[in-house]
């Protein structure tokens, strides 16, 4: 029988091109994979439609990578593929507003025993939801991306395909616009309504952590993080 498998290469040579891709390709799904899952599990609520949103953007990112390759940024290039599927979601399954739409379905579909408890946390993360929901886009992603998910300022700005300055100016944005709805409705950071700041004399840092502890509260399951490959 004829051996087709690959002849590793000597100490010191090049490896082919396509091996290359191929190492390339793997080590970026190692680094986004969980985190994307994660992104999608905010937008549908859903831990099962994360993981086959997150597997089939891979699916189509590995087709796709010498083209991505090709591209300015790599990066940015396949969080739009991520965007595109996750925005398409909402219209396939006749949900609404994806924010919302998720915030509702993650507390209809717990185990019975966490369902009350879910549903009482309901009101004060849809403050959540919806003030996250009003942001322009970006600072959403921005926000998303830093505080809930744990990029760095420097990944997001790749991803979004900004300077990072560009990046650290959304963020900052999308923590003052969200601190600022949710003190308006009388959310605090632990969603009941007892201790939100007051944004005018809020400090950067009291903000941020207002905005981080809320979205903390949104409990993205660990199985929206994994995929089905090696099962």
């Amino acid at each position: 029988m004829r051996d087709s498998g690959r002849t590793p290469a000597p100490a010191g040579t090049t490896l082919p091109s396509e091996r290359r891709m191929e190492i390339a390709f793997t080590a970026f799904r190692e680094l986004h994979e969980q985190r994307w899952g994660a992104y999608a599990y905010v937008h549908t609520g859903d831990a099962e439609a994360a993981v086959r949103i997150t597997e089939a953007v891979f699916d189509r990112l590995c087709a796709q990578w010498p083209h991505a390759l090709r591209q300015p940024s790599a990066d940015s290039y396949a969080w739009s593929l991520l965007k595109e599927h996750v925005a398409g979601w909402p219209a396939r399954h006749r949900r609404g507003a994806a924010l919302p739409a998720g915030a509702l379905h993650c507390a209809a579909h717990a185990r019975a025993p966490e369902r009350g408890r879910r549903f009482r946390l309901l009101e004060g993360r849809m403050a959540l939801y919806a003030a996250m929901a009003r942001l322009p886009e970006r600072q959403c992603d921005a926000l998303v991306l830093n505080l809930l998910i744990g990029y760095t300022v420097a990944q997001v700005a790749d991803l979004l395909g900004v300077e990072r300055a560009a990046a650290r100016s959304f963020i900052g944005h999308a923590k003052r616009k969200v601190a600022a709805a949710l003190s308006s409705a009388s959310v605090s950071p632990a969603l009941s309504v007892s201790t939100a700041p007051s944004i005018s004399t809020a400090s950067s840092a009291s903000i941020g952590s207002t905005v981080s502890v809320a979205l903390s509260a949104l409990e993205v399951p660990s199985e929206a993080q994994h995929s089905g490959r090696g099962k």
